[in-house]
């Protein structure tokens, strides 16, 4: 089970993340895709294909942070959001069972 408290922290401490590397309206189309996920996650009869495109978006922003910043920074941000990687992978395998 995802710890929601612990999940938004650590959106949250992406979303400054990539406000910081990649400006304020990526952050802002970052927080979107999130908020619509975790919709979808505690509601699963709406997952659709929109539901991949904002996985895929958050997965995009991820991308676009490593190859922007030193291995080691990078290497620390996946540190501290362990919890938003285990959301994408259960939201994954949801939308698979659909």
């Amino acid at each position: 089970m995802i710890n929601l408290e612990v999940l938004r922290l650590e959106l949250n401490y992406l979303q400054q993340v990539v406000n910081r590397i990649l400006g304020n309206k990526d952050a802002r189309k970052l927080g979107k895709a999130i908020t619509v996920l975790v919709t979808c996650f505690l509601k699963p009869t709406t997952y659709d294909s929109l539901s991949l495109s904002h996985l895929q978006t958050v997965e995009q922003y991820l991308n676009q942070i490593q190859q922007k910043v030193e291995p080691c920074e990078y290497k620390l941000l996946l540190n501290n959001i362990p919890t938003i990687r285990n959301f994408l992978e259960n939201i994954k395998f949801e939308i698979s069972k659909c």
